[in-house]
């Protein structure tokens, strides 16, 4: 992402929606590549519009739930603004989350919440994110087709090198994945109308994201049965993901 290409200025209504919705996840580089604004930038802004008053005590459901969503994507100092706790009490919190880890079966929200954030974290923090051990996190993301994202991977890889920046993330993350073969490609066409992706990724042994990818450069859609059991589907797991959280309507 060139200079030249970044936007400046005034923040649009819009614009700031997005980093309602994106920094909490993805935190300030990766918000700054996806809004095209400079790091600086969306750090200000964010410290501007996401900050809380101060406050003590104890930790609320919704104080938790906002610390497993940033934790291991937004820097400890603006997490803490978002929270309105010192930065030691927010690591502090991370800490005692990460001891209450558990083991056993996946409930069907748990494995979306894991689809949602293991592409952007590292299996140690999304030990905070889902209370789940290393083990399990790295086991079920095998199951379910999982990768990190090509941005996550070498954004990790620029900050062992010491040196980070929105430019180098982004030709980093443009490296050639493995080639489909042709007929990877035939496969892929003929069973990606009634079948939901991970399936297809299990029959391609490829991830989740790569034929997502594909099927969309291919044009490939899904057939209106399958989209509409998806869609049920996932309305079940908002549903049990609200009740989980106390939210559920009455």
């Amino acid at each position: 992402m060139s200079e030249r290409g970044l936007r400046r200025g005034n923040w649009s209504v819009q614009e700031l929606e997005r980093l309602r919705q994106l920094l909490p996840r993805r935190g300030v580089l990766a918000t700054s590549i996806l809004l095209r604004r400079s790091p600086e930038s969306v750090l200000r802004k964010a410290l501007e519009l996401l900050r809380v008053p101060p406050r003590r005590g104890d930790w609320t459901d919704s104080d938790d739930a906002l610390l497993r969503e940033s934790w291991g994507a937004v820097e400890l100092r603006l997490l803490a603004t978002m929270l309105g706790r010192p930065a030691a009490d927010v690591r502090r919190r991370g800490l005692e989350l990460r001891a209450k880890v558990r083991v056993g079966p996946w409930s069907r929200v748990e494995r979306q919440r894991l689809k949602d954030l293991y592409g952007t974290r590292r299996d140690a923090d999304l030990e905070v994110c889902l209370s789940r051990p290393t083990a399990e996190i790295s086991s079920m993301a095998i199951a379910l087709c999982l990768a990190k994202d090509k941005r996550f991977a070498a954004l990790q890889a620029l900050r062992s090198l010491g040196g980070v920046d929105a430019a180098a993330v982004t030709a980093a993350a443009r490296r050639r994945m493995p080639r489909w073969s042709p007929e990877q490609v035939d496969t892929l066409r003929r069973v990606y109308c009634e079948h939901d992706n991970l399936e297809v990724a299990r029959v391609l042994g490829r991830t989740v994201t790569s034929v997502a990818n594909k099927a969309n450069l291919l044009g490939l859609k899904k057939s209106p049965r399958l989209l509409a059991d998806i869609g049920r589907c996932n309305v079940a797991v908002r549903y049990q993901a609200a009740d989980a959280m106390g939210f559920a309507e009455g």
